[in-house]
C-alpha cells in the first residue's frame, strides 16, 4: 500500500513537472539581424528556459555565446546562465565540416503567460546575434497589409519604354510592414546610374513608423536593386517616374531562415506588393530576378576555385543554358518583362565569359578557400570568346538596359573595337567616365573634369554631371561653417607600427580613445550616436576618429562635421597594415590609450555605452 501511495505521489510530480513546462517548436519571430543562429525549440521551465539553437556558418569558423547575451521581455532581462554545445576550455567553438552546430542556451525562467520574447547576445551593442520578436503562442504572426495594395489591379501589358536618355530623378517609396526601430533593420539601394556605381549602395532612411522616400539620379529606364534582411530585390524605374513598395517584413526574414525557407517558398506568401510605374513589370522580376543573372548562386566563387578557363566555361554556359530554359518556361510571362531578363542574362553571360580572369583570381579569397592552386590563365582568344561575341545583345538598342553599359562600351571602343561599329554616343560615355572621378568620390567637378565636360555632346549626360556636381557643392556648403570637428594630415608614409602613437602624441598626459570607422559603416554610425551622453560627460578625453579611402572624400568632408573631435582620413595600405598588426577584423574598432600613451583596452564591435566609459576612466586613472 504504501508502494503504491510512493508511485502514485511521483506520478503526480511528474505531472505537474511537465505541466510546469511550455514547449514551443521552430518558433515563428519577427526580425533577426543573422542566419547564423536560429531557434529550433523554446521550453519554458519553472526555474529555467531552455532555448535549443542552431549554429550556421563556415566549416572550422569560430563561434561563441556572449555571456551577456539576454532575453527581454518588454523592459525586463533574463540573464544566460549557461550553455551547453560550446567548448567549455576555448573561447572560441569550431564548427565541423557539416558548418551546422547544435547547442542549448540556458536562460533565468520567463513567466508561464510570456507571449513573445527578444533574444540578444549583446545588449547595448550592435555587434552579436539579435533574433527579435520571438513567439510563443505557435502561430504565424500576420501583418496589416492595406486593401489598396492587395486589391490593385496590375497591367502586364506595356510595353518596355524606348532605352532613350533623359536625365531626371526616379522615386522609390513604400512601407516596411512589421517594422520597429530596434530591429535595426538596413534598406540599401544600389543604382548603377551608369557614371556614379556605389560599391557600397546608399542606405535608405526608415521612419518610425516603417515608411521610406529615395529620390535617385536616373539617365534612362534602367535596372536597379534593393537589399533587406539579406535579400535582393530587383527593380525597374525610370526618370520621372514612382515606385511605391511595400514589403512584409517578417515575410522577408522567414524566406531567409534554415528553418522556415522551404516552408516559405512552398507557401509562396507574398513578400513584397508594387504600385507606380512598371509595377506590373516589378512584380513579375519578384519570380524571374533570379533568371537574370549567371553565377549569382551563393556557391559561385567556392565552385569556380582553381577551375582552368576552359572548366570555368563550361561551368557558366551550363548554368546560362539552365537559365535560359526557366526563363523560356514561363508560359505567363509579359514580353517587356521577357526582353527586359533576356538582354541582363545574355549580358551576364558576356560579362563572366571576359572577365575570366578577374573571376578566377578573385575566387579563393571571396570565398575563404585556402591553398587553392591557380591555373594556366592562358587561352585562344579567338576561339573563347566566339559564342559570347555572337549574342544578338550585342547589337540591339535594348543593350542600354544593361546596368553596366559603360563597361561593355569601354571593352567594345578598346580590345574589342574592330569588332563593333562604333556608336557616336559611345565618346560620350568615355568622355563621361573620364569626367566622374571627382563626383564618384562626393567631390565637385576639378578644373579638368569640367573641360571635359564641355566636350560631351549629349544633353542628358552633361544634365546628369551639372546636377550631381550642384548637390554636392550644395552639401559642402551646409557644413562649411560647422565647428567642434578638426582635420589633421598624416604622412603616407607612417606605417601601422608608429600610427597609434603619432596620432596620439599631441595628446599625451590626456586619454585619447581612437574610433576606427568609415562613412559606409551603418553600426558605426549607431555607435557614435550612442557615445554621445559619454561624450559630453567625459570632455576631458580626447576622440580622435581615423577613416581610409573606402569612404569617399567628399562623404567624409560631408559627415564629419556633425562628429565632434579629431579626424583622419588614412590611406587604405595604413588601414590594412594597422588590422593586421593590431589583428582586429573589422569596424568598428576602438583604442583607448591611457595618460602615459600606452594600449590599455582594445575592442572590435561596439561594446556598449556603459563598457567605454568604464574603460576610458580606467585608463584616466
Amino acid at each position: 500500500m504504501k508502494s503504491i501511495a510512493i508511485t502514485c505521489f511521483v506520478l503526480i510530480a511528474v505531472c505537474v513537472g511537465l505541466q510546469a513546462e511550455k514547449v514551443v517548436k521552430a518558433p515563428y519571430f519577427m526580425a533577426t539581424n543573422t542566419r547564423s543562429l536560429e531557434i529550433e525549440k523554446v521550453t519554458l521551465g519553472k526555474d529555467t528556459t531552455w532555448l535549443e539553437v542552431k549554429i550556421y556558418n563556415r566549416p572550422g569558423e569560430g563561434v561563441r555565446i556572449d555571456s551577456t547575451a539576454v532575453l527581454c521581455v518588454a523592459d525586463k532581462k533574463y540573464a544566460l546562465y549557461n550553455s551547453e554545445g560550446f567548448s567549455q576550455k576555448e573561447e572560441w567553438t569550431r564548427l565541423p565540416a557539416s558548418g551546422e552546430m547544435a547547442a542549448t542556451l540556458k536562460f533565468a525562467p520567463l513567466p508561464q503567460e510570456t507571449e513573445s520574447f527578444d533574444f540578444i547576445e549583446m545588449p547595448g551593442s550592435d555587434e552579436g546575434w539579435n533574433v527579435y520578436g520571438v513567439r510563443l503562442d505557435g502561430k504565424k504572426p500576420q501583418v496589416d497589409v492595406p486593401e489598396e495594395v492587395l486589391h490593385q489591379q496590375l497591367d502586364y501589358t506595356l510595353p518596355l519604354p524606348i532605352p532613350e536618355l533623359k536625365a531626371d530623378k526616379a522615386i522609390v517609396k513604400g512601407r516596411l510592414l512589421g517594422y520597429k526601430p530596434e530591429y535595426g533593420v538596413k534598406l540599401l539601394f544600389y543604382n548603377s546610374a551608369w557614371f556614379f556605381f556605389d560599391f557600397f549602395g546608399k542606405q535608405i532612411e526608415v521612419a518610425e513608423d516603417g515608411t521610406f522616400n529615395y529620390e535617385t539620379d536616373v539617365l534612362l529606364p534602367c535596372g536597379c536593386t534593393l537589399w533587406i534582411a539579406g535579400c535582393q530585390f530587383y527593380l525597374f524605374i525610370v526618370p520621372g517616374g514612382e515606385l511605391d513598395i511595400t514589403m512584409n517584413l517578417p515575410a522577408i526574414f522567414w524566406s531567409r531562415s534554415h528553418l522556415f525557407g522551404e516552408k516559405q517558398r512552398t507557401d509562396e506568401e507574398t513578400q513584397v506588393w508594387y504600385q507606380g510605374d512598371y509595377a506590373g513589370l516589378n512584380t513579375e522580376l519578384l519570380r524571374i530576378g533570379g533568371m537574370m543573372r549567371v553565377g549569382s548562386n551563393d556557391n559561385f566563387s567556392a565552385d569556380i576555385c582553381g577551375m582552368t578557363p576552359l572548366a570555368f566555361k563550361k561551368y557558366i554556359f551550363k548554368q546560362y543554358k539552365t537559365l535560359r530554359k526557366q526563363l523560356e518556361g514561363e508560359k505567363n510571362l509579359s514580353q517587356a518583362s521577357r526582353t527586359y531578363a533576356g538582354v541582363n542574362l545574355d549580358m551576364s553571360l558576356f560579362s563572366c565569359i571576359y572577365n575570366y580572369k578577374s573571376n578566377l583570381s578573385y575566387a579563393p579569397m571571396i570565398s575563404g578557400k585556402k591553398g587553392v592552386k591557380r591555373a594556366d590563365m592562358t587561352v585562344d582568344s579567338t576561339s573563347y570568346f566566339k559564342e559570347i561575341l555572337e549574342l544578338d545583345v550585342l547589337h540591339s538598342p535594348e543593350l542600354k538596359y544593361y546596368n553596366y553599359y559603360p563597361d561593355f562600351v569601354r571593352t567594345a571602343t578598346s580590345s574589342l573595337r574592330d569588332r563593333f561599329v562604333q556608336d557616336p554616343l559611345w565618346v560620350d560615355i568615355m568622355l563621361g567616365m573620364r569626367a566622374a572621378s571627382n563626383l564618384s568620390r562626393q567631390l565637385p567637378l576639378s578644373p579638368k573634369e569640367r573641360l571635359t565636360l564641355d566636350s560631351i555632346h549629349t544633353p542628358a549626360i552633361r544634365q546628369l554631371f551639372l546636377k550631381k556636381n550642384a548637390d554636392i557643392e550644395a552639401r559642402l556648403e551646409a557644413v562649411k561653417n560647422k565647428t567642434g570637428y578638426t582635420v589633421c594630415l598624416l604622412d603616407t608614409a607612417v606605417t601601422a607600427d608608429s600610427l597609434l602613437a603619432v596620432v596620439t602624441r599631441p595628446y599625451r598626459g590626456k586619454v585619447v580613445l581612437i574610433d576606427m570607422w568609415n562613412t559606409w559603416c551603418g553600426p558605426c554610425m549607431r555607435a557614435m550616436n550612442s557615445l554621445k551622453p559619454v561624450k559630453e560627460e567625459l570632455k576631458d578625453v580626447v576622440y580622435i576618429y581615423i577613416a581610409d579611402e573606402s569612404s569617399p572624400e567628399g562623404k567624409w568632408k560631408i559627415t564629419i562635421p556633425d562628429i565632434h573631435g579629431i579626424h583622419y582620413r588614412i590611406t587604405n595600405e595604413q588601414s590594412s597594415a594597422l588590422g593586421k598588426l593590431y589583428e582586429y577584423p573589422g569596424i568598428p574598432t576602438y583604442f583607448v590609450i591611457d595618460r602615459e600613451g600606452k594600449l590599455s583596452y582594445k575592442v572590435t564591435g561596439f561594446p556598449g555605452a556603459e563598457v567605454m566609459k568604464e574603460e576610458l576612466l580606467k585608463a584616466g586613472e
